[in-house]
């Protein structure tokens, strides 16, 4: 179990208490969030997705401090998935954490094993599903505005290799997203390298717990953290430096493409169906196809949650170009699009059925 005390006693009370570096980290983070990802947070309540490890805990320790500053609330939720023999110990550490710092925290267990095998889904899934409805619950219980997660610029580089790897197209292959509205999600430390929060961590002797299953060669995560990413890193040690300048280039095509949706795009109009719409076969055939391909993923946009993937577009570019009338092409979120004579039709599965 946990130790009692489990922050030192040289532990600085407030952020003008600490060392210049752990200041700055702190302060980098809070512009990161205003000037990069457009969120202020004053006055808003905030939650830490806690899971023990260095960067949620050096998450949480950076809001500790940030919090008077912002005149913001915090609190800290961990799920315990019941999946290794010490996640009983990891919760308690979470637990004790928190009521060291003063920081309501919020914990509960899930079997995430038997999870997935009602669900029949893999492990990973279930347990993104089981934290996902857990979060949710606490969003609710406490009024929180934003939940808050560890994610860094390393992770970020991981996520953009192994999109890469499945041929993500544009501008979706800058990585993970640092603000997610919808979700209300926020993650201040992605372009934040990962031995900086350990440095943080380490230079105020705190804590934090290890989770044998990172080391796990199983998940396609864990062999690009540890035998992928470190041959980019290898050939370019400013490589890191490159995945920050790749995301914010690609943040800046998803903000242009963002309020493009804003604006009612030439040759997109009403299908004859309920609840579709159609491109217009004149304004496809005038469009160089990379402008095809925006234009579809754009009006499946419109059609509500669920990311186009880039070979259903593909896919729907060549059948458009062969006007294969009547081809149609599935597209997550329960989207599809038809090949017509008058163009493409995007509408919702169960509005095609006859």
């Amino acid at each position: 179990m946990a130790s009692p005390r489990i922050l030192p006693d040289t532990l600085p009370h407030t952020l003008q208490d600490l060392p210049p570096a752990q200041a700055h980290l702190c302060l980098d983070v809070q512009r990161f969030v205003s000037r990069e990802l457009g969120v202020e947070l004053a006055g808003r309540s905030l939650l830490v997705a806690f899971s023990g490890g260095a960067d949620s805990t050096a998450l949480l320790l950076a809001f500790h401090y940030l919090a008077p500053r912002l005149s913001a609330r915090i609190a800290a939720a961990h799920l315990d998935h019941g999946l290794r023999p010490e996640s009983a110990d990891d919760a308690a550490h979470c637990r004790a954490f928190c009521a060291a710092l003063g920081i309501p925290y919020f914990g509960e267990r899930e079997d995430v094993a038997e999870l997935s095998r009602r669900k029949g889904m893999g492990l990973e899934e279930a347990g993104r599903i089981a934290r996902r409805d857990f979060l949710q619950r606490v969003i609710l219980e406490t009024g929180a505005d934003w939940v808050l997660f560890g994610h860094h610029l390393n992770d970020l580089a991981e996520d953009q290799l192994m999109r890469l790897m499945r041929g993500t197209g544009w501008p979706e292959l800058g990585g993970m997203a640092g603000v997610d509205v919808d979700r209300s999600l926020l993650r201040p430390f992605l372009l934040t390298p990962r031995a900086r929060l350990r440095e943080f961590l380490q230079a105020a002797g705190v804590p934090w717990r290890e989770d044998a299953s990172n080391q796990d060669p199983a998940f396609l995560r864990n062999r690009v953290r540890h035998d992928v990413l470190p041959l980019f890193v290898r050939e370019n040690p400013n490589y890191l430096t490159a995945a920050a300048r790749l995301w914010n280039l690609a943040r800046l095509d998803r903000e242009l493409a963002a309020a493009s949706l804003s604006e009612p795009e030439p040759g997109l109009g009403l299908g004859e169906e309920p609840d579709t719409l159609v491109l217009r076969a004149e304004v496809l055939d005038a469009a160089h196809p990379a402008v095809r391909l925006r234009l579809c993923k754009q009006a499946l946009t419109r059609l509500g949650p669920g990311q186009p993937l880039m070979d259903g577009l593909m896919d729907l570019e060549h059948a458009w170009t062969a006007r294969r009338i009547g081809a149609a092409v599935r597209f997550p979120g329960d989207k599809e699009a038809r090949v017509a004579p008058e163009g493409i039709v995007f509408g919702r599965v169960r509005r095609f059925v006859s």
